[in-house]
């Protein structure tokens, strides 16, 4: 089986083409938990299906690296989006690709013929909630969280490299107020529309190199307590800069939100 290995911001995802079905349904949980073991399989954050689609030109299955299946992936959508144009699988800068959370689209940023960048829709948050108080380790923690396609927890922090992120991340994560999980975001503010993020993504469970869906969360939380009028921002990750927009309607609402960030194919081969 052909395999691709790609990864966004230090995201890395294996990609596979499953657009006959040759991959059973019941077999992709336990393909993604074997694939994305870093020493005894390929290693990755998460395993990428290219499938067809009946409202697309193509259809993003996305499963964690404990099997788990995804709604969305904001960096493994651009390595996705990558990967159908330059197979010629869809065609076209602008690609619409089918999701759990729905159609996102995407738009492509060419250098020497080959796709350098991607500008995602990740479309509009849900459930925003601002600067909730909640009982943590015997004390009173204030964070927000909101649906990005994935449940988010944003808390602000003053200097990211006194976090606990595994261990406190770990917690909320677990906590009883999310019965779902969430994956928990800590931002730090740089300047103006100047910020940096670290992650723990709960299908992981454990810190990752950046999470897109993480930091279109946290730019969000951004713009309501910061940017009155919306617009870009750079939100630094572990594994490098994204860029996130938010677009805003009356009364200040989010309306959408843009997050664009590289992609790049690292190799690729045959799994026996």
């Amino acid at each position: 089986m052909k395999f691709y290995k790609y990864q966004g911001t230090g995201n890395d995802f294996i990609l596979v083409e499953n657009l006959r079905g040759e991959i059973p349904e019941e077999d992709k949980a336990p393909m993604a938990r074997r694939l994305c073991e870093r020493r005894f399989g390929v290693g990755g954050d998460g395993l990428l299906l290219v499938e067809p689609s009946a409202v697309a030109p193509v259809r993003m299955r996305i499963f964690n690296r404990d099997g788990s299946e995804a709604e969305m992936c904001g960096n493994g959508v651009r390595c996705f989006a990558k990967h159908v144009y330059e197979r010629h699988l869809a065609g076209g800068a602008e690609i619409a690709i089918e999701t759990l959370a729905g159609v996102k689209h995407v738009s492509l940023r060419f250098q020497n013929g080959k796709v350098a960048g991607v500008r995602v829709e990740m479309g509009r948050p849900r459930d925003v909630v601002l600067e909730e108080r909640l009982e943590m380790r015997g004390k009173e923690m204030i964070l927000s969280h909101l649906d990005m396609g994935v449940p988010h927890a944003v808390i602000l922090v003053e200097d990211l490299e006194e976090v606990d992120v595994e261990g406190l991340g770990r917690e909320i994560r677990h906590h009883p107020f999310f019965p779902k999980g969430t994956n928990v975001n800590f931002l730090q503010r740089l300047g103006e529309r100047a910020f940096r993020v670290r992650t723990y993504e709960r299908g992981v469970e454990g810190e990752t190199m950046a999470c897109g869906t993480g930091t279109s969360a946290c730019g969000v939380v951004a713009s309501l307590l910061y940017l009155p009028d919306g617009g870009g921002m750079e939100i630094r990750t572990r594994g490098g800069p994204l860029r996130v927009e938010v677009a805003k309607g009356a009364g200040g609402r989010v309306e959408k939100v843009f997050m664009e960030g590289p992609a790049e194919l690292v190799f690729e081969g045959i799994i026996p």
